[in-house]
């Protein structure tokens, strides 16, 4: 669920009781720490977690937030290892992410009509890491072609959800999500994993 200011996530909060709770400091109509403070005094409401978000990591307003009863503080940009592992912390049991499988598959992906050769290193039943020097912005859909190790073809849609810099011995790629496959694509996509899992 997603709100667009601190009043539209209280209402959704209220109604949907949710597990976890990520929420920017600075929110339109009502800010982040009103908000936290409006949850937290509701004894039906003040169990669930929620995590701050903000591009400030100055102390005043981490103590703002504290004081709001806020149970953790992350500072933007986001790190998705971080944030994943505050999720995780937070909801028991949680599954970081669909299994994935390692696999060295070449590909192309195409981007407003320029194609781009690339490599998928590993895959789910919803999406692919891929290592590329493409830089692209997060949302943007793209189109994807490669072959399974079987001999499955799969030509598919995704969208960049996460983009990784290179660093020392660890390439530069994104991750996408796969969007309306077809069914025969993740059914082929889906044998390949359980054969290979």
């Amino acid at each position: 669920m997603t709100a667009r200011n601190g009043l539209e996530a209280l209402h959704a909060i209220e109604s949907k009781r949710p597990d976890l709770i990520f929420m920017d400091l600075e929110m339109p109509q009502m800010d982040g720490v009103e908000c936290c403070r409006a949850i937290k005094c509701r004894p039906e409401l003040a169990v669930i977690p929620v995590v701050m978000i903000t591009a400030r990591g100055d102390e005043a307003s981490r103590i703002s937030c504290r004081s709001a009863g806020c149970n953790d503080f992350l500072t933007k940009p986001l790190d998705r290892n971080m944030f994943l592992d505050t999720a995780a912390r937070f909801v028991a049991g949680i599954d970081r992410r669909q299994k994935r499988e390692p696999i060295d598959v070449p590909g192309v992906f195409r981007s407003r009509g320029v194609s781009f050769h690339c490599i998928l290193c590993n895959l789910s039943i919803g999406g692919a890491f891929i290592t590329t020097d493409f830089c692209g912005d997060v949302g943007r859909l793209v189109q994807i072609s490669f072959t399974l190790p079987d001999g499955s073809e799969i030509e598919c849609q995704g969208k960049i959800t996460w983009f990784k810099l290179s660093s020392a011995g660890s390439p530069l790629g994104f991750g996408i999500n796969f969007v309306l496959l077809p069914k025969s694509t993740k059914d082929a996509i889906n044998n390949f994993l359980q054969e290979e899992g």
